[in-house]
């Protein structure tokens, strides 16, 4: 009998220290990054341009922009703010709200949801044969 009940308290504290135990193994915080490139990852289309204060929606007709997990994009009809394809990251570690592109372009991810993206950034230099609308300060506004 005193084995049966020492057998019971033993397995009783046992229990209580893995319960313990248990209990303050949390899972790891989501890493903010990892939710933040999810948020971005999809298809986006054209709601509309801004560049320097100015619509110029018309010149991007049918623009998609699609994002993927891996931090590629591909854009259809981006013209020259937006090459084909290429790669982004977060400029550090503790960052969610930029990102650069492999072109050194840093874009302002000014509002993200499930149906909303909006991205400002600036290009400085469209090449040789520059035209209006290629150059200056660009805000996106695309969809999902």
């Amino acid at each position: 009998m005193r084995k049966t009940r020492f057998s019971l308290i033993l397995a009783f504290c046992a229990c209580i220290t893995l319960g313990l135990l248990a209990s303050g193994c949390k899972k790891d915080d989501p890493d903010p990054q990892e939710e933040q490139i999810k948020a971005l990852a999809g298809t986006w289309t054209l709601s509309s341009v801004i560049n320097d204060g100015t619509d110029v929606s018309t010149q991007y007709q049918q623009f998609t922009l699609t994002l993927t997990t891996d931090k590629t994009y591909s854009t259809t009809n981006g013209g020259n703010p937006w090459p084909a394809s290429g790669t982004f990251d977060f400029p550090n570690a503790t960052v969610t709200d930029r990102v650069t592109r492999d072109d050194n372009v840093d874009i302002a991810i000014a509002e993200v949801t499930t149906s909303l993206l909006v991205l400002s950034f600036n290009i400085n230099s469209a090449g040789s044969g520059s035209a209006a609308g290629i150059t200056g300060s660009f805000t996106f506004t695309l969809t999902k």
